[in-house]
């Protein structure tokens, strides 16, 4: 405890020295927020609590010198884990004035408005057309317009999907095809979807009608007997576009359910079992060149993940470069900056991200992980063990981990 007293009045003392800083805050129901579309969008209780618990999660991604919008009972758990690594501050409101820039998960006009409420000036926050923009960036449509200038740079693509503003032409599309995939254009992670299976059904209908009404149009897209999924994460900044890594991750029904933590190169060589490295080259290559020109004009900073996939056929695996555009930060980019800076080069491992239906059993895997995978760091660098990412308390339902070496890879 008198190592925790001491970081925290280091920490105070530190805030007089700052000049310039970016400010992080972890804001996961921005996708609803932009389906809204509205400034005053009130996101709902589920979507607030998993914010709330996983509020420190900006601390294993933003840059040692930023600092993160926490509650105060994080802010303990942030200086706790500060003895055994290198991590940003917590925000305080001594430090408005020295915030020259804002890095929420994702933009949308409703943290907008909470940073406005926050009382950070318009110089710093974007406009509005420029949250117009992002929103339409952030919509799935953009995911034809990928692949069009992808097919166009001579990447082998699969059909691309269509937008349908129309529930007749919807209704056609799905009655034409032997299994196909219908989305809204926003909609949460996992949400939104519906499969069809050669015939439109009285869900689909429904489904199409009023995603229809109240976003304009539909997504419709072949379906794709998927082998792996994974993601290229990317950086934007002044007008450029860098990628940053791989995510290998695993999702049911749509929903994100981990990570692999791995060296880029050994979930390159993994990749490449499958495809050839040119193809995924040329693929990271172009998407560079597409990203520049389409966040030209957005205003946008910050990372972002375009989600692929490998799949079957029939007659070998194929990569389709562009299933879904994330124009904010994800799960993805925190496991891939997560090993890349906290964990052993030599080590392996998972990252979750766990919901518990019933309140006591996440405190209940927590303890038990504790106890069964003790934690090792040497050099603020984890060597073994399971290490929780955000506090957890006996009311915690939502839980961010990883669980390194043994056998779990």
């Amino acid at each position: 405890m008198p190592r925790i007293a001491r970081k925290r009045k280091r920490q105070d003392s530190d805030i007089k020295q700052i000049q310039t800083v970016k400010l992080h805050i972890f804001n996961p129901e921005n996708d609803l927020a932009l389906a809204d579309g509205g400034f005053s969008y009130c996101p709902p209780p589920a979507a607030m609590r998993i914010a709330g618990e996983l509020a420190s999660l900006p601390l294993w991604y933003a840059g040692n010198d930023d600092v993160i919008s926490l509650p105060d009972e994080d802010v303990s758990f942030r200086n706790e884990m500060s003895c055994l690594f290198n991590l940003p501050m917590a925000y305080v409101p001594a430090m408005r004035s020295a915030v020259t820039s804002l890095s929420p998960w994702g933009w949308s006009a409703q943290m907008r408005h909470r940073f406005k409420a926050m009382g950070f000036a318009k110089e710093i926050l974007p406009n509005d057309e420029e949250i117009e923009r992002m929103r339409s960036l952030s919509s799935r449509v953009l995911t034809i317009d990928i692949l069009t200038a992808l097919r166009q740079a001579g990447v082998d693509t699969p059909p691309i999907p269509r937008y349908i503003d129309n529930l007749d032409d919807a209704i056609a599309f799905v009655d034409g095809c032997e299994r196909c995939v219908v989305k809204a254009p926003w909609s949460g992670s996992g949400k939104g979807i519906m499969w069809g299976i050669g015939r439109a059904e009285e869900p689909m209908v429904h489904f199409c009608k009023g995603v229809i009404r109240r976003q304009g149009g539909v997504v419709c897209e072949h379906f794709l007997n998927a082998k792996q999924e994974f993601a290229m994460e990317f950086y934007a900044d002044a007008g450029d576009v860098r990628f940053v890594g791989y995510s290998l991750f695993t999702a049911e029904n749509g929903a994100y359910v981990g990570n692999m933590l791995a060296p880029d190169s050994e979930i390159e060589k993994h990749l490449t079992e499958y495809i050839s490295v040119e193809t995924l080259y040329k693929v990271k290559e172009c998407l560079c060149d597409i990203m520049r020109g389409l966040l030209a004009d957005s205003g946008y900073c910050g990372y972002f993940g375009i989600d692929m996939m490998l799949y079957d056929n029939g007659d070998g695996c194929r990569l389709n470069p562009c299933m879904e555009v994330n124009l904010r930060t994800n799960m993805g980019v925190v496991s891939r900056l997560f090993y890349d800076r906290f964990v052993h080069v030599d080590s392996r491992g998972i990252y979750r991200v766990r919901f518990f239906k019933q309140q006591g059993e996440a405190w209940g895997f927590h303890q038990e992980m504790q106890a069964s995978h003790p934690l090792e760091v040497e050099s603020g660098r984890v060597v073994k063990g399971y290490m929780h990412l955000a506090p957890v308390t006996p009311d915690n339902r939502y839980i961010a981990y990883v669980i390194i070496g043994g056998d779990i890879c």
